[in-house]
């Protein structure tokens, strides 16, 4: 297992020394550390080396002395889903005592090219305001993806509504998680990325009431130049917060609209975490994909219920801004980060009581 790369400053370097592969060996060697941080003062045949595969005619891989899987303990496990499985972890030698979050895939997710695809998102990304980190990415039986992120021991805000019983977030909270998002998704967007997988579940607090969002396993860098496109349509994601343009089959998306896709995410987000339950599937649902990306495509957006009297002009209008089924309507990141729901919120009280809500939901094991 070798890793993709890690940046961080506080993994403590070893003394300088050649890296040979070995192939009975339990451990995991660099794939490629490109963050200068990581780069300690050192001779340059130290900071990297170049490790050969005699048995695959791939380039040559390049990466940091020292760091290998082994040197993570795992001490539980965070979480999971239908492709990936969380565990709580520390690396052994951290000065510091590091505890991270390892993201392991069950099963081979697309072997060494879309390994490279996603570093190289990862790359974009890396240093982002409200943006996961990742520190690492390893490859496990020269097939799965393994990822080591910064740990938010607040969890998912999919956990907190479920550990809040279903109730969604008051509002002031949910003002601040947009205004988080919405600056992850300015700063992606900036960088030529687009996430389209932007959900609760992915989208993680820590006990100071901090909001950064992760997974980019899905996420396209949009190709610079006029008419580039990518792939935009239903893949391993939740199509409940998918747009209307993307349940197209095939469908494919310039920057403008893949932007925008990630627009439409986050309303249905916003939605879902003032409900506390996803307006797309209310209720468990026997509804095929077929079906419901066809309500996507043909049905009314969703919207605040209008017998709902707790809800705001301002979140009404947010959402609805949001929610606009033509792309050219819908708002961009730009004038929803001035739309008064987020820029007239009292920022003090709003992160106070995200912050009162994040710490009710977690436990012991959780600090």
């Amino acid at each position: 297992t070798r890793p993709i790369f890690f940046p961080h400053e506080f993994f403590r370097p070893r003394a300088p020394a050649a890296v040979a592969r070995d192939d009975e060996a339990e451990g995991t060697k660099p794939i490629l550390a490109p963050h200068e941080l990581f780069h300690h003062e050192a001779p340059a045949a130290a900071a990297a080396t170049v490790v050969r595969d005699e048995e695959s005619d791939e380039e040559p891989i390049v990466g940091i002395v020292g760091l290998e899987m082994s040197d993570f303990q795992v001490i539980g496990e965070l979480g999971g889903g239908l492709y990936n499985v969380v565990y709580k972890a520390r690396l052994r030698r951290c000065p510091h005592g590091g505890v991270f979050a390892l993201k392991t895939p069950y099963y081979d997710l697309g072997g060494r090219e879309e390994d490279e695809a996603v570093a190289a998102v990862l790359r974009r990304v890396e240093g982002l305001e409200h943006v996961v980190r990742c520190h690492a990415m390893f490859r496990r039986n020269e097939s799965l993806r393994v990822a080591v992120f910064e740990h938010m021991n607040g969890g998912s805000l999919d956990r907190a509504l479920y550990r809040r019983g279903g109730r969604g977030l008051p509002e002031p909270a949910l003002a601040e998680v947009a205004a988080a998002c919405l600056a992850a998704l300015r700063g992606l967007h900036s960088r030529g990325v687009v996430h389209l997988h932007l959900n609760p579940f992915h989208i993680l607090a820590d006990a100071d009431g901090n909001i950064k969002i992760c997974d980019f396993d899905d996420a396209k860098i949009i190709p610079p130049g006029p008419g580039s496109t990518v792939y935009s349509g239903i893949g391993f994601g939740s199509p409940e917060y998918m747009s209307p343009e993307r349940c197209a089959p095939m469908a494919m998306a310039g920057a403008r609209v893949a932007r925008a896709a990630d627009v439409w995410s986050l309303g249905i987000t916003v939605l879902h975490l003032y409900q506390g339950y996803c307006p797309a599937r209310p209720l468990p649902s026997k509804r095929t994909l077929e079906r419901l990306s066809y309500e996507i495509s043909h049905g009314e957006p969703p919207s605040v219920p209008d017998e709902d009297t707790r809800a705001s002009i301002e979140l009404r209008g947010f959402v609805s801004a949001c929610l606009q089924k033509c792309v050219c309507t819908r708002a961009t990141v730009a004038e929803l980060l001035n739309h008064p729901f987020v820029a007239e919120r009292d920022v003090a009280e709003s992160r106070r009581v995200l912050k009162e809500v994040i710490v009710a939901t977690m436990d012991k094991d959780d600090y």
